[in-house]
């Protein structure tokens, strides 16, 4: 797929995204608490391996209690496993939300850093879930690529890779950053409501001429 018809195909689902229900758009307009730079990483290490709904109800439990590093190492492991259920991992996640939190504290002065080598270097903090801080924190021009990215973009031929990490690197090259603002929450957008990885709904996909792995 070439360059142009791989933006044309964006800008139309731009357009379309107005009408689709999906959860990353829907329950991005319903944060009760304060969306920081660190409610956004914590939640973000939340959501891994969890329905969108479970993440935003668990961080609506979580930052009530707790929206600062400060505050975050008063509870114990016990009390966050508690506030998070039924995440995927919650133990897991509850003892790495502690370990980010004491990170940032006795590292960083309490604050979320801002570029990706300073994120990179919290334990837990990969590569992912650094660039959806930046961007959602910092108003960043980058690309979390996850399985929706990774999938969807394969099906259209804009990349031919074998995993998230593959195309990540493949998309540097392909994309400039201004080009990469934004994709994430509309690809996954997409893939939750239209190109599902389950029974895509071809038929009713704004893009499907132009797409080689359309079923209509």
């Amino acid at each position: 797929m070439t360059k142009e018809r791989f933006s044309q195909m964006i800008e139309i689902l731009k357009r379309e995204s107005e009408n689709w229900d999906a959860p990353a758009q829907r329950l991005s307009r319903t944060y009760r608490y304060p969306r920081t730079p660190y409610t956004i990483m914590i939640s973000t290490l939340l959501s891994f391996r969890t329905k969108d709904e479970v993440t935003v109800a668990a961080g609506h439990r979580l930052f009530a209690v707790a929206h600062t590093p400060e505050a975050m190492l008063r509870l114990s492991a016990e009390e966050i496993e508690k506030l998070i259920y039924p995440v995927g991992f919650y133990r897991k996640k509850a003892r790495s939300v502690l370990d980010v939190s004491r990170t940032l504290l006795e590292r960083f002065g309490g604050e979320v850093p801002d570029t990706l080598e300073g994120l990179t270097q919290i334990k837990g903090i990969g590569p992912k879930t650094a660039k959806i801080v930046l961007e959602n924190a910092f108003g960043e021009s980058v690309l979390a690529v996850d399985t929706h990215v990774h999938r969807i973009l394969n099906l259209w031929g804009f990349v031919v890779t074998k995993t998230p990490e593959e195309t990540d690197r493949s998309l540097q090259e392909k994309l400039l950053p201004k080009e990469q603002k934004g994709l994430n929450k509309l690809l996954v957008s997409f893939g939750q409501t239209i190109c599902r990885p389950l029974a895509p709904r071809c038929d009713i996909c704004p893009v499907s001429a132009a797409c080689p792995s359309a079923k209509v």
